[in-house]
């Protein structure tokens, strides 16, 4: 799942499910439910195993949960994001033409991009055939082959190619955010914050799951 479509490869956290048998077109709708019980099984994961990419990839819920969903004033998270912004698209802010891509990304990038996350001429997308659902497809390994470079030099490639096209995607209409603070989804949200900070070493993600739970406390809790 990690490697897949259904995670969210460029800004972090997962999508709702896959709509085709390869796990890579997803329906782009991002549930907090969801990014909360993913986030504490990639937590547990990393913790067991050590494994970098169960951490990067709770990181990334951790940054998708704080940007998006978190109401940094008061605590507490959002209940959702959207999957589109239109009715005439389809995850348009989520996916790349190959010409999209290549266009905000220095030669060596791209050559490294385009082979990690198959951005190939023909794409997955039904309403646009040359967009595309960025997935692994290759390792850092393979990819260093192809290039005949090092493997550290792919891996700087890839983290610059990521941060520019996420600057690129931060500039597109977003789809909406739903704004309801349900209870029983911040409490889950907040759990899984309480283990990030306890596995990652991060005590903002431990602070922020204490005023979450103060603020669920403050608005909802039934004094009888």
């Amino acid at each position: 799942m990690a490697e897949g479509g259904m995670h969210d490869q460029i800004g972090g956290g997962f999508h709702r499910y896959s709509v085709d048998e390869r796990w890579i077109v997803p329906h782009f709708e991002k549930m907090s439910y969801d990014n909360a019980e993913l986030l504490k099984a990639y937590l547990h994961a990393y913790a067991a195993l050590g494994t970098p990419l169960f951490r990067e990839t709770a990181e990334g819920i951790v940054a998708w949960s704080l940007e998006v969903l978190a109401d940094r004033e008061r605590g507490g998270f959002a209940a959702s994001q959207d999957a589109d912004v239109g009715l005439d698209d389809d995850g348009d802010y989520f996916t790349w033409t190959p010409d999209e891509a290549h266009a905000v990304l220095a030669d060596e990038e791209w050559e490294a991009a385009r082979r990690r996350w198959d951005i190939y001429p023909e794409g997955e997308m039904n309403h646009n055939p040359e967009k595309h659902v960025l997935w692994v497809a290759r390792g850092v390994a393979a990819i260093a082959g192809e290039l005949k470079v090092e493997e550290l030099q792919v891996a700087r490639l890839l983290e610059s190619a990521k941060a520019k096209l996420k600057s690129t995607r931060d500039r597109r209409p977003a789809p909406g955010v739903d704004r309801a603070v349900y209870v029983s989804w911040n409490a889950m949200l907040a759990e899984a914050f309480l283990e990030a900070g306890a596995v990652l070493g991060r005590p903002d993600c431990a602070e922020f799951a204490m005023r979450t739970l103060e603020r669920l406390w403050r608005e909802a809790a039934d004094p009888a």
